[in-house]
């Protein structure tokens, strides 16, 4: 799939590891990768990895649902329709698994995030987020 101005949009392979790493730490510094089997895409431009996101679609009893993470994009690659074509990917792969909905967390100094997210038709919730490190 295309994302505009020779933008590819593809699995992640484990060859491109080292460029999502480098994109991991944009988001966090202790963020690193563990597995080769995550439901991941890429954008790609020539040779370079230049953004990603991770989609997860479960299973639960009232059906399937997804789960958006790790969206980013390079920041010499920013403001260019990378985030939204890597949205638009994960949204299209939601829905062709049957997901009845996408969840994301965003934090409250994400603006552009959140006006993207937005203008793809997602709705800001009111709901408290929980975490247990294990």
């Amino acid at each position: 799939m295309g994302g505009g101005e020779g933008i590819t949009i593809r699995a992640w392979e484990p060859r491109d590891r080292e460029h999502v790493q480098g994109l991991l730490r944009l988001l966090s510094q202790d963020a690193e990768v563990r597995g080769t089997d995550a439901p991941t895409y890429v954008a790609e431009s020539g040779e370079r990895v230049v953004g990603m996101v991770t989609l997860c679609v479960f299973r639960t009893l009232t059906g399937a649902k997804a789960y958006l993470d790790h969206l980013v994009v390079a920041s010499d690659w920013r403001r260019r329709g990378i985030g939204r074509a890597l949205m638009r990917h994960a949204i299209e792969e939601a829905r062709a698994a049957g997901a009845s909905r996408i969840d994301l967390t965003a934090g409250e100094t994400k603006q552009a995030g959140h006006a993207l997210y937005k203008s793809l038709g997602f709705q800001e919730r009111d709901t408290s987020s929980f975490r247990l490190p294990l």
